[in-house]
């Protein structure tokens, strides 16, 4: 006996019953819905995606763009099943709304604009920076800030520095807004194709080619081997030639902790000792790494190592062939920033550079950890900044430990 396959409310083909269990444990496996309607003998598979609701809330007193902005959110989310709801300053804790979005907008005499996040603590272990980074020739990133919201409804915050605005400028602002919704549900498991409706897509019917009658003309040219190259095609296919023989440089990394838990029964705390290692796997040096490490909750986490404050950095830095050597915490008020924000941001005690296929890293931290509460989680999630070239990237991966 056969059963119907609906994904994401589209009918694709049939599937053995015997097969259920697999599909069950699929969709578990990659946070799908999954029902199945006995008498139509159906089942629909969707997205975790479809039905959720966001309350968007702009606020701009200077640019005439607000509902242009909404508009551009609203339309771009629709296709995940997404709904936006414009009223987002009210009611902030009905249980329909899954999602505040804060969306700040102050001019600035700047060139390009830019962008800070923040987060309260319902989002604050997720990670935006990758989807960021895909945005960084239209609006730069200044980094995070930890809201003070403790509301039920998780708050994401954007604020946007510019000095004018455009349709292509708020486009691209729409684009960004549309994925970080996205992310912050999705949050750090991997997106399936159908959260993101690549079945669609990349189906064969998207990708048919569109019945030009050109296009038969070009076949026609090429059955008879009639091809004339110009020359400009000839000199893009001597620069593709040349690329592939000395590629453009490009900032590349991998990011990852290497860690040991231990627990120490007297104190009821935990340790961990660990390295952070940055192994350059591109193409160019890399210059100066800024690290931040954020930790959550920040009240329970400590941190610990051959770190240095600033203002000890020069005298009890080890003294290599080029001078100090090591690492210390960034700025005077290095502490009281790491307690209210939880990020702890170090930088080399001197100039640093990472050639291609070096590894160097931040070698014997200690981060110590108080006892939480039961189903409590405690996270701490490792960033690289490279300044030159606006190169930013986070680990490979996070420790985590769930109580």
């Amino acid at each position: 006996m056969n059963v119907k396959l609906v994904l994401n409310g589209e009918e694709c083909g049939e599937f053995p019953y015997d097969s259920i269990p697999a599909l069950q444990y699929y969709c578990a496996e990659n946070n799908l819905k999954f029902n199945l309607t006995e008498h139509t003998q159906t089942v629909d598979i969707s997205s975790s995606l479809i039905g959720k609701k966001v309350w968007l809330n702009v606020q701009n007193d200077t640019f005439p763009v607000k509902d242009r902005l909404s508009e551009f959110v609203d339309t771009y989310l629709l296709p995940y099943g997404i709904s936006v709801l414009t009223d987002a300053g009210k009611n902030l804790n009905k249980k329909e709304g899954d999602l505040y979005l804060e969306v700040s907008l102050s001019k600035a005499e700047r060139v390009k604009p830019a962008i800070n996040i923040g987060l309260n603590s319902k989002l604050n272990s997720i990670d935006y920076s990758k989807i960021l980074n895909i945005y960084k020739d239209h609006i730069e990133f200044n980094g995070y800030k930890l809201l003070s919201d403790t509301g039920q409804v998780p708050h994401l915050k954007c604020t946007v520095q510019l000095s004018d605005t455009n349709d292509e400028l708020l486009k691209q602002l729409g684009f960004l807004l549309t994925n970080c919704v996205i992310k912050s549900f999705i949050q750090n498991r991997t997106a399936h194709q159908l959260d993101l409706n690549l079945s669609s897509l990349f189906s064969a019917e998207a990708m048919k080619k569109p019945n030009n009658p050109l296009n038969h003309e070009k076949e026609k040219v090429l059955d008879k081997k009639e091809v004339e190259v110009s020359e400009s095609e000839y000199e893009q296919a001597k620069i593709r030639r040349k690329n592939k023989m000395n590629p453009p440089k490009q900032p590349q990394a991998e990011v990852y902790f290497d860690f040991n838990l231990m627990p120490n029964r007297k104190t009821e705390k935990y340790s961990i000792k660990a390295d952070f290692i940055i192994k350059n796997t591109g193409n160019t040096i890399l210059y100066n790494p800024k690290i931040c490490f954020r930790v959550n909750p920040a009240e329970k986490i400590e941190i610990g190592g051959q770190i240095l404050p600033p203002e000890m950095s020069e005298i009890f830095s080890v003294q290599g062939e080029t001078g100090a050597e090591g690492w210390k915490y960034s700025g005077k008020d290095w502490l009281e920033k790491a307690y209210a924000t939880g990020e702890y941001w170090i930088e080399p005690i001197q100039g640093l550079e990472i050639h291609p296929a070096e590894t160097t890293g931040i070698e014997g931290i200690h981060f110590t950890l108080e006892n939480l509460n039961e189903q409590e989680v405690s996270t701490i999630i490792g960033f690289v900044y490279f300044e030159e070239g606006n190169f930013q990237l986070s680990s490979n991966n996070k420790i985590m430990i769930t109580f």
